[in-house]
């Protein structure tokens, strides 16, 4: 297998303690005076690492302990032991803390933490241990330890890592025992989705992390729009004990009349009625913008792939799978690293740190791919977004000029955000050996995907095929800087036209562009459209294929209808941009009304067909 350390972070909120009994950061050479004991006597055992690109918080230290090393698979039972820590004289409250790693594809390392009088490993791995664990997720965490019932006592703490396999390492640092106060809760993360309709309800959920010695059992918390309090008291239907987290709901929704940017901030109160004794970290401020009316939404997977990588091909089955059973909800874009079809700044901006690998909406970073992505689609085809994407191209020769376009529903007094398009290609052919694709699922051992279980490995360029090849980024991969204004009002429409003359190496007649609109901020993909092929015998935007001369639509632009003048009964159907059919009537007289209430304000392309004729096509404006 290809694993890859993964260079990544996660905010950790100060912990509040009052003295520290014993802490090491591993930072100094050598074990620290920690023995590492190889307990299976296979030759690997604890070690030392400089994990900093993990986390600076990891230092030029830190203990490591592998599960996959060196291309091989290891079955670990690995034990490292403190020095002796006195805790004789330790006061009340006192917790063991320490900082985790696992690689974020492969997490389920297990391990487990023992304190003991004994330094033996014997006596150690025989004793019961204070905690156990196989790691669920793959990342940085924190863990805490409660070790109150060790005062008094001179003890060792070891770190077991064993019963698990060919996954990939477990980093262990910033090993400390302190006091913690007797109530101190921390407020880690407020959910709240960032686009609402008007005059409906959303409810705020947090995650809390108790960070004191005494279990909660209820909790007290607040929002506010900068107006009006809401408080509201929480029983927790277990207690959560000392270092746990979990995720509570505000049971007051939250519920605005108008279109606007809202700011708000949530709060801890109280636990088990009375206050927190650190209340520093008990507050978090999230926006909460609200819209007249939503607009479609299309979710934009960019998967991180190359022709070199043996499991990238389930990406391949996976985006295929995906514009077959989603065609309305999912845009898919192949980013290529390390191979012909690679667009530097495309892999660079992208970060992917493994293959393959996917970033979803540049919300969901890194995610896992599967052949399967619909969980994640019909979770984010419903969010609320607050503008309407569409485009207009035409070409030059190769030169293309694409008008993006943003009908926005809501008001904003400072909006950060940027239009992108994103170009791509399909049918992508290669004779190069830089076209074969490296395929691990041959001779089926890996399980059925998609048909490459009957390729050979690599699967030679002649039969390889490559779809969605994201090919050139119009506006860079952040967007076009001041293709959005700062002020906006709900209905307003945003224009920006870029222009790019296509190479010589790309298939026009294969090409298609995305329209992005990005939150500049947080670098957020808040709405996508397309893709739309950008040559001249699409239906679509393009003005190349309006050719009736003998009809006309009226009112154009319109409002609430439209009426056909023609010169005798028609067929006629509505497209919106991606060409998808938006209404259809069959024999409509000339001149009857045909309610387009329904349709957001933007462009389509109306299709005419009279009788024994062949269909003929018109742009129309809603406004």
């Amino acid at each position: 297998m290809k694993k890859i350390l993964i260079i990544t972070g996660i905010l950790l909120f100060g912990i509040h303690y009052s003295q520290t009994l014993y802490t090491q950061d591993f930072n100094a050479p050598g074990l620290n005076g920690w023995v590492s004991t190889d307990i299976d006597g296979d030759g690997n055992q604890w070690g030392k690492i400089d994990a900093s690109n993990l986390s600076g918080d990891f230092g030029t230290g830190s203990l490591i302990s592998y599960s996959y090393k060196s291309n091989q698979a290891l079955t670990p039972n690995n034990l490292i032991t403190s020095p002796l820590i006195d805790l004789s004289n330790a006061p009340a409250n006192i917790v063991l803390s320490y900082d985790l790693a696992t690689s974020s594809y492969f997490p389920a390392e297990k391990y487990s933490v023992y304190v003991t009088t004994s330094n033996a490993s014997g006596t150690i791995i025989a004793s019961n241990p204070v905690y156990t664990e196989t790691v669920a997720s793959g990342g940085i965490q924190k863990r805490i330890i409660n070790l109150t019932p060790y005062i008094g006592q001179q003890v060792y703490v070891s770190f077991r890592h064993y019963d698990c396999t060919d996954l990939f390492y477990i980093v262990i640092d910033n090993v400390s025992i302190k006091t913690i106060a007797d109530k101190d809760v921390a407020l880690e993360k407020v959910s709240l989705q960032r686009y609402g309709l008007v005059n409906t309800d959303y409810f705020i959920k947090a995650t809390i992390k108790n960070n004191g010695a005494q279990s909660i059992s209820n909790i007290k918390i607040n929002w506010n729009d900068g107006t009006t309090d809401h408080i509201s008291t929480i029983p927790l239907a277990s207690p959560l004990a000392a270092g746990q987290k979990k995720t509570i709901t505000h049971n007051i929704a939250v519920n605005f009349p108008a279109a606007a940017e809202n700011n708000i901030n949530f709060s801890i109160m109280e636990i088990n009625g009375s206050q927190d004794t650190t209340p520093a970290d008990n507050m978090l401020t999230t926006k909460f913008i609200t819209v007249t009316q939503n607009s479609p939404k299309k979710t934009v997977f960019e998967e991180g792939t190359g022709t070199w990588c043996g499991y990238c091909p389930r990406g391949t089955v996976g985006m295929h799978n995906a514009t077959s059973n989603f065609p309305n909800d999912f845009i898919g874009i192949a980013v290529h690293n390390n191979d012909p079809m690679e667009v530097i700044e495309y892999n660079t901006m992208a970060g992917f740190s493994g293959f393959p690998s996917m970033n979803v909406d540049r919300s969901l970073l890194e995610q896992n791919v599967t052949a399967d992505f619909s969980p994640i689609i019909n979770e984010r085809k419903t969010l609320v977004v607050p503008a309407a994407l569409s485009a207009t191209s035409a070409l030059s020769g190769r030169t293309l000029t694409l008008n993006a376009s943003a009908i926005f529903r809501s008001n904003f007094v400072n909006a950060n955000f940027r239009l992108a398009v994103v170009l791509v290609e399909d049918n992508v052919k290669g004779t190069t050996s830089g076209y074969n694709q490296s395929n691990y699922y041959a001779g089926g051992q890996l399980g059925v995907m998609g048909g490459f279980e009957t390729k050979p490995n690599p699967v030679p360029a002649a039969q390889m095929t490559y779809d969605h090849v994201g090919r050139m980024l119009l506006g860079g991969y952040t967007g076009q800087a001041g293709s959005v204004p700062a002020v906006i009002t709900d209905g307003q429409t945003v224009n920006y036209v870029f222009t790019s003359d296509i190479p010589l190496e790309y298939n026009i007649n294969n090409m298609k562009s995305v329209v992005l609109l990005l939150d500049a901020t947080s670098g957020e993909i808040i709405n996508a459209a397309g893709p739309f092929a950008i040559n001249n015998s699409t239906l679509g935007i393009n003005d190349a294929n309006i050719t009736a001369n003998d009809f006309s639509i009226y009112p154009n632009p319109a409002k609430e209808y439209i009426k056909v003048q023609a010169k005798g009964k028609v067929d006629l159907k509505i497209f919106d941009t991606s060409g998808k059919m938006i209404i259809e009537r069959s024999g409509v007289e000339p001149n009857t009304e045909i309610s387009i209430r329904t349709l957001i304000k933007g462009a389509y392309m109306v299709s005419i067909k009279e009788k024994d004729s062949e269909p003929k096509t018109k742009k129309l404006i809603i406004e």
